[in-house]
């Protein structure tokens, strides 16, 4: 018989914001440390990651920043932001997941669906008809996770990471 999990998913408040710093930085590292650079990591983690920043995103009217829990442990985190769409987005009611991560253990166990639909709910409030997001091209585990929950590949775009000009696959899922 298999266990349902439960899940909590809700909008982040500034008092998160440490919390949130935290899973960020953790599962960032857990994501890509394996193939990059360490110092790169770190230095792109102390840029994106810290705590001043994850408390601007989370006060951003721009920005929709979900957590999510399983009783009471942060497992997850999603964001929804209006973001510089790249060349191969061109519908107008498009919206970005900024971020999307969930923690490495909880991979596999249904954790990452709830969270996905929260965050296409959050950007239909927020008005989209589109979700889009920009990944890694290395990352083939994330791609075949929004290939199956109904993302199409329909481009690509660059990133810059440390010294280097990374190639991100571009997806694209209607909504709304």
């Amino acid at each position: 018989m298999k266990q349902i999990m439960q899940y909590v998913i809700r909008r982040a408040a500034e008092s998160d914001a440490d919390a949130l710093a935290a899973l960020a930085r953790q599962t960032f590292i857990d994501t890509y440390l394996e193939l990059n650079d360490p110092q790169d990591v770190r230095q792109h983690c102390d840029q994106a990651f810290g705590l001043a920043q994850q408390l601007a995103e989370i006060c951003d009217p721009h920005y929709v920043v979900l957590l999510q829990f399983h009783a009471d442990e942060l497992i997850g985190f999603a964001q929804v932001a209006h973001k510089p769409q790249p060349a191969c987005i061109t519908q107008e009611k498009a919206i970005a997941l900024y971020r999307y991560y969930l923690k490495k253990n909880w991979h596999g166990k249904g954790a990452a669906l709830p969270l996905l639909a929260a965050a296409e709910q959050a950007a239909i409030e927020s008005g989209a008809d589109y979700l889009w997001l920009g990944m890694w091209k290395h990352n083939q585990r994330a791609a075949a996770f929004y290939r199956k929950a109904g993302f199409a590949h329909v481009g690509v775009t660059t990133y810059q990471f440390g010294p280097n000009l990374e190639i991100d696959d571009v997806f694209l899922k209607r909504i709304g």
